[in-house]
């Protein structure tokens, strides 16, 4: 027979999962403000996910559409959030694979053409430094980056 406190945060994390995407990661961080055994968490998550609250795969591609959308990371620096969240690497592959090529290529174009501009439109080996510097934070691979500022400085 489940514990009261084991009903309550139940309750609590089947609610907000079905507001917001949450990793089982993330769910147990949120339980452990419930005063439950190991076990008990343990099965809390195994429940969860049961009853399809917690879903990595749709957790994946969820992230890799908002991050790539909204805030134009690229593909390693959303793989290494989702890696600390604690989804499986076989539910991160299909979600990057799903970002559209043509899209990619046009989103690296545009933050490099953004920093380029930021940076006076200077054809020097700093700002070409610069440059590849800021796409490598946004997470875009280092030889499309080299790529785009080939075709950018030329």
């Amino acid at each position: 027979m489940p514990s009261e406190e084991y009903k309550k945060a139940y309750l609590f994390l089947s609610n907000k999962c079905s507001k917001k995407e949450l990793s089982a990661k993330e769910a147990l961080i949120i339980c452990s403000k419930y005063k439950l055994k190991i076990v008990e968490k343990n099965k809390l998550i195994n429940e969860l996910k049961k009853n399809q609250f917690i879903d990595h795969l749709r957790y994946a591609n969820a992230f890799v559409h908002d991050r790539f959308n909204l805030y134009f990371w690229g593909k390693n620096k959303i793989r290494h959030h989702l890696i600390q969240k604690g989804i499986e690497d076989h539910h991160i592959a299909p979600a990057i694979e799903g970002i559209d090529n043509e899209k990619y290529k046009n989103i690296v174009k545009q933050e490099a053409l953004k920093k380029y501009k930021s940076l006076g439109n200077k054809h020097d080996f700093n700002s070409k430094q610069k440059i590849l510097k800021y796409l490598s934070l946004k997470g875009f691979e280092a030889d499309l980056s080299f790529e785009v500022i080939d075709l950018l400085m030329d």
